[in-house]
């Protein structure tokens, strides 16, 4: 097992396993795991997470995670 500190910005806040609304928190993922695997694991539907970040390296669902790193997960955003 390795552990990631996990951010979920905005409207994927709701699936903070801890209720939380604010700041990251720290997750427990097999050896090898990727960002989809984390994406699962908290129920965040694919087409939710728009913008995925490994220590601020803009990365994709399929970016395997070797520990000690922060992920950052951002939704789709309108605005203009």
């Amino acid at each position: 097992m390795i552990a990631v500190d996990v951010a979920l910005y905005a409207t994927l806040r709701k699936y903070r396993p801890d209720g939380e609304k604010r700041g990251t928190f720290r997750m427990q993922v097999a050896d090898g795991a990727t960002v989809a695997e984390i994406l699962a694991a908290l129920s965040i539907p694919s087409a939710q997470s728009k913008l995925i970040f490994v220590n601020n390296v803009g990365r994709d669902e399929g970016h395997v995670l070797n520990g000690d790193e922060r992920v950052a997960i951002f939704p789709p955003i309108a605005g203009g």
